[in-house]
């Protein structure tokens, strides 16, 4: 896997946590994407997400997705709300195109030092204290497939200084070697385990770069797509 041509980056520091956000599409465009929404002084609000199918196709319907989804969190509602809404105004433009997109939202407010996630689909988001390894128990149904978001109610966390959190698409642990083996879960924990001292865009670029080592010049298959938070010390 090398580095693509479509490779976006995106770093932000607000309300006391840092963001570092990487997309490499398999093609020149791709249907992942990452999101970061500040929100006033004290509320960040990330996301990820994975739209059905690879190339030109995905990428328009990730940008509609994107743009719904800066919509509806801009109303600086509670997560839930903004899932529903954005599963009412994009999932149905999803169904008429016959796709669906997978989707992670999280929010953290610095008041409280507290993350709250929700899924649709999507690999839950994995919190590291220290060398304690937490998934957030949030699951859902995929956007598109049905007209009304069902899925697990949000799952929160109070989160310590120096914590940090994962969000991935399945084309980082599903990335495969010359050997036909899988990155894998277990290894992402391990390299983030391993490298925790590291400021968040330091830490993504590790990550990245295990990847690189791992599959080697082999043809990327499908998008990849890491975002890591970090709170401040």
């Amino acid at each position: 896997m090398t580095l693509g041509t479509g490779r976006i980056e995106k770093q932000i520091i607000h309300a006391g946590i840092q963001g570092a956000g990487c997309s490499i599409p398999a093609d020149v465009e791709g249907g992942d994407f990452f999101d970061f929404i500040p929100l006033g002084g004290e509320r960040l609000i990330a996301a990820i997400g994975d739209v059905m199918g690879k190339g030109s196709t995905a990428a328009r319907q990730m940008k509609d997705l994107r743009v719904t989804l800066r919509a509806c969190a801009g109303n600086n509602m509670p997560l839930l709300a903004i899932m529903e809404q954005i599963n009412e105004m994009g999932g149905r433009r999803l169904r008429l195109a016959g796709s669906f997109a997978t989707l992670c939202l999280i929010s953290y407010e610095t008041r409280n030092a507290c993350l709250t996630s929700l899924c649709a689909g999507h690999p839950a988001p994995l919190v590291f204290n220290g060398s304690k390894v937490h998934v957030l128990k949030v699951r859902g149904v995929a956007l598109g497939l049905l007209e009304g978001y069902q899925g697990t109610g949000p799952d929160a966390v109070c989160l310590a200084p120096g914590d940090i959190i994962l969000l991935y698409t399945d084309g980082l642990v599903e990335a495969r070697n010359g050997q036909g083996q899988t990155y894998g879960l277990r290894r992402l924990e391990e390299i983030t385990s391993a490298n925790s001292c590291h400021n968040a865009t330091e830490l993504r670029e590790i990550i990245l770069n295990d990847l690189f080592t791992f599959t080697g010049c082999r043809q990327q298959r499908d998008d990849v797509t890491l975002v890591v938070l970090k709170t401040g010390r």
